[in-house]
Formats: C-alpha cells, structure tokens, sequence
C-alpha cells in the first residue's frame, strides 16, 4: 500500500512538472515576445462593451507602442541549461521509479538523476545570484536618442528580465516584482511636466510604501526594461485638469497607505472616474492611477472595471481603446462676464 501511494505522488508530480515544463518551453520558443503567463492572458482582457464602443469613430482613442527599451541583460542559455537539466530529472525519475519494472542499467540513470538535479539546483543558485540581469551600459548620445523621443503624455510599461524579477522576488523578497512574473508587464507610469520645474519631464505614477508620486526623472528609465505608448489626439486632453489631476492625487495621497492594496488584490477600487476633485481617492495601483489621470484629463478608458472584483494591470491600460469627452470647466477657470457700465 506504501510503495503503491508512494508511486501515485511521484507520477502526480512528475505530471505537474511536465506541465510546468511543456509550458517554459512554449513561453521560451514561441511566446519569448509575450512575457507572463499566458495562462492568465484572460485577466488582462479588456471589456468588450466599453466607453469607446458608444463613441462616434473621431472620438475613439487607443495607444500605440512607439519605443522599447531595455536597460538589462537577458540569458536564455541559462533558462535553456535549467530546462534541459529538469527534462533530465524528469526522465530519469519516471525510468527508474514511475514504471512497474525498473531500467536495465539503473544505476547510470541514477548517475543522470543527480547529475541533473546538481546541475539544475547550480544553475538556479547562479540566476539568483545577480549575475545574470545585470543592468546594460547605455552610452549619453544612445540615452539621449531615447528620451528626446519620450513626450508628456507618453505611458510607461515596465519590463524585468525573468532572473532580476526572481533574484529580487526569492531572494530578496521583494514581493512587488510578482506581477512582472504573472502579466506582461509589472508597472506603469506616464510622462508629465514637473509641475515644481517647468519643462521638466517626470514620471506619476504610484508605489509601495509611496503612493501617487512623482518622485523619478525620465533618466530612471536607463536602467529599466519598458515600452513608451502614446495615445493619439493628445491635443484633446486638457492640461490643465492633467495638472490639477496631478495635484489632487499627491495631496490625498498617503505613503504607505497611499498604495491601493485592495486593488492589487482585485478586491476594490477607487472612483476611478472622478468629476469633480471631491471625488478623488487617496489610494491607487500604478495602472488605476494612470488611468484616473487620463479621465480627469478627458479621455476614457475601456480598461476602466467595475470597482469591486477587479484588477486593472498595465498591460490592460495601454491595449484597451477608449474614447475623448469634454471634461468640465475647473473651478475658477471661467472666464467673468462683461458687465454693462451704468
């Protein structure tokens, strides 16, 4: 009875494995341009009945991606030794205990079973270590190609390379990188003025332990993996509601509190439609405070959810369509009306 359950775990796992396997594979040969898991591609589905399904075609709106940039190293010959050494493992541990009758010469295949396993154990150590994903040496003028090219206005999709986001998650247990591991991409900001330096390019976004901040310059980019998406007929979005949308996310704010912790967990979300400054919330993700911006300034997006049993991931944010409207008049901008002299 023991050696019968003992076998049935060993051929559960040995299943699982393969899956697990099957699917690296797949991610590593045909989906290399798709990061995250495609299982979970549903989840950064947008709605097929959004605010740019009811709008006249000149006023739909939609992002196209018009630059990459990677600012790590990648090794796939690493991810390539770890899968060849755990399709060993595998193999061997099927031939010499998953089936009724043992190998022939079992004891060479045990020989391959360690070798693989020592060899997968060495290599995991190794992209843990911080040797691989290491940060690219980007030259001034190359810098400089980049970043004239960035706009205000321009979204942000960050990238990680697969063993930064495993050295930083396992090893250092930084658990706001799990999102680079689940989705394509694991954080969002877009390109503003500096309402301080005028002139100034930089990045609103939101953190944890910060909330809504625009505490990084567009140089922080060099050392990062991401693709710049613009929306079309940025000219229809408003300036100066971008401006007071910026002001009012970072004055209701908070720090650590600041971070929408129930919406990273898809549980509930903030008005992310807000009208007036009232209504504005004191806590979001990168990607709802992006998107809150983007309606405060005039356009609505298709990725905006419900705002319970949600989640709204970057990716989502710079596929989805939308459409433009008028934001109302800010408070105070009108202009007075001319009186009649007595």
């Amino acid at each position: 009875m023991g050696n019968l359950l003992l076998k049935t775990l060993l051929k559960t796992l040995l299943f699982i494995i393969v899956l697990v396997l099957a699917y690296e594979v797949a991610h590593l040969l045909w989906l290399g341009q798709s990061d995250g898991w495609s299982s979970l591609s549903w989840v950064e589905g947008v709605s097929d009945d959004g605010p740019s399904t009811k709008a006249r075609d000149e006023d739909v709106g939609r992002f196209e991606k018009v630059i990459s940039f990677d600012g790590e190293t990648s090794s796939p010959l690493l991810d390539l030794l770890i899968l060849f050494s755990v399709a060993l493992a595998v193999v061997s541990a099927w031939l010499l205990w998953g089936r009724d009758y043992p190998p022939r010469r079992s004891g060479r295949w045990r020989k391959v079973l360690a070798g693989s396993l020592t060899a997968f154990v060495g290599a995991t150590i190794l992209g843990l270590s911080g040797v691989f994903g290491q940060s690219k040496e980007t030259g001034d003028a190359e810098w400089r190609f980049f970043t004239d090219r960035l706009e205000v206005g321009d979204v942000i999709a960050y990238r990680k390379e697969k063993w930064n986001a495993r050295r930083q998650l396992f090893a250092e247990g930084k658990l706001s990188v799990i999102g680079y591991r689940l989705f394509k991409y694991g954080h969002l900001a877009i390109v503003v003025e500096d309402p301080d330096k005028p002139g100034r390019k930089v990045l609103f976004t939101s953190a944890g332990g910060k909330g809504v901040n625009l505490d990084e310059g567009i140089d922080s980019l060099r050392t990062y993996n991401w693709d710049a998406y613009r929306l079309d007929k940025w000219d229809r979005i408003d300036p100066e509601r971008i401006r007071e949308g910026i002001r009012l996310c970072r004055e209701k704010s908070g720090h650590f509190f600041g971070y929408d912790f129930t919406g990273m967990l898809a549980l509930w979300n903030e008005d992310l439609k807000p009208e007036e400054g009232s209504e504005f919330g004191s806590e979001y993700i990168c990607s709802t405070a992006v998107v809150t911006l983007l309606y405060y300034g005039g356009f609505e997006s298709d990725a905006a959810p419900r705002r319970e049993l949600d989640l709204v991931t970057p990716f989502q944010v710079v596929r989805a369509k939308g459409r433009f409207v008028v934001p109302p008049e800010l408070p105070g901008s009108e202009e007075p009306e001319e009186t009649e002299a007595p």
